[in-house]
């Protein structure tokens, strides 16, 4: 699925995009940040249901599960966020990541709210819950069915109080991340049955372009109003828990999942995919990078069009050496190291002799 990585990237650019302080009026008015951060949600919850359903539960699968979910995190997150910290000690209040003691705290248990980490804990939390969701199919008989009719509640009862909840909480985003994995259902009941021709999978990604326009027209309401205006009156709130948008994004996941012409010559070209591969170190990398830009004039100095795209180009070029230097590898190393019971057991020992 070479595509999906580069509509992570795609996705990731358009944070950038909406963070940039001087793009062009039509621009800030659409919504590009939220719109990225919507799909990866729901591509997060679309790969744990497609990777993961279709294999049972055990210790072993559950175990390799955790450790590269925590592989795919930790490393990069906690590095950034504990050098962010050392430097909110030298650098001034235009250090969008600046933060004190308490702030680091939270942001290590991913429960902060700080700049572009708020959308972390998220899905760092909602990794741990998945486990509950791949259990079901384990199941059999009535409980299975009982089981099915729980997690309906649930997903129904986070969609309910979404508006009420925190935002740096998985259950705000329960309904988001549950599309995602209910679109990877979906995919494999298609797959099976051959209902999808080549023809009809592109007519579903004409839609998906539909629907990435609509995602961003700068239409500041809900598009189903179900909450009080008074309760979403925040983008973070009328935005995510709008079902038409999520299950926008849930249509644009589910068709590019598939390999197409188009969509290959779009999305599954090299330089794009190694962009989607670097979306984490992109994301959370780029605010520091504009503040630098902020911070030298360069914004001012240079035309809005040219200072935009030569700031991109360096988010893009930073964080692809830092996932070629330190993520990947830091991946590598922790799914080699204890992914395997026979790796844990001979480095258990290996700590316990010395």
């Amino acid at each position: 699925m070479s595509e999906l990585d580069g509509l992570r990237g795609l996705a990731a650019l358009s944070v950038v995009l909406s963070h940039l302080p001087n793009r062009a009026a039509e621009l800030a008015r659409s919504d590009f940040g939220a719109c990225g951060v919507l799909i990866f949600f729901v591509l997060s919850g679309f790969l744990m249901g497609h990777l993961y359903l279709q294999k049972p539960l055990t210790a072993d699968h559950a175990r390799k599960f955790v450790v590269s979910r925590v592989a795919r995190i930790v490393p990069l997150y906690y590095t950034v966020v504990v050098l962010a910290f050392i430097a909110s000690h030298w650098l001034g209040e235009g250090f969008t990541y600046r933060m004190d003691a308490a702030q680091l705290a939270r942001l290590l248990s991913f429960t902060g709210s700080l700049s572009v980490f708020w959308s972390v804990g998220p899905e760092f939390q909602f990794y741990f819950f998945f486990l509950c969701v791949w259990l079901i199919p384990s199941l059999h008989g009535r409980l299975r069915w009982l089981s099915m009719l729980a997690l309906m509640a649930v997903v129904a009862l986070s969609y309910v109080t979404s508006p009420y909840t925190p935002g740096v909480l998985f259950f705000s985003k329960l309904h988001i991340f549950m599309a995602g994995v209910g679109v990877a259902v979906l995919r494999g009941v298609l797959v099976e049955r051959a209902w999808l021709t080549q023809a009809r999978v592109r007519l579903l990604q004409g839609l998906s372009v539909l629907a990435i326009v609509a995602l961003l027209v700068p239409l500041e309401q809900m598009l189903l109003d179900v909450f009080p205006w008074k309760d979403v009156a925040d983008e973070s709130k009328w935005y995510y828990s709008d079902l038409p948008r999520t299950a926008m994004a849930a249509l644009i996941v589910l068709s590019f999942s598939f390999s197409t012409a188009p969509a290959k010559a779009v999305l599954g070209g090299r330089l794009v995919r190694e962009i989607g591969q670097a979306s984490f170190a992109i994301y959370l990398l780029h605010v520091p990078v504009i503040d630098l830009f902020e911070h030298q004039g360069i914004f001012v100095l240079v035309s809005p069009w040219l200072s935009g795209l030569l700031c991109t180009a360096a988010v893009i070029v930073l964080a692809m050496l830092v996932n070629r230097a330190f993520e990947a590898p830091a991946r590598r190393w922790i799914t080699q190291r204890f992914a395997q019971p026979e790796r844990v057991a001979a480095y258990a020992g290996s700590r316990g002799g010395s």
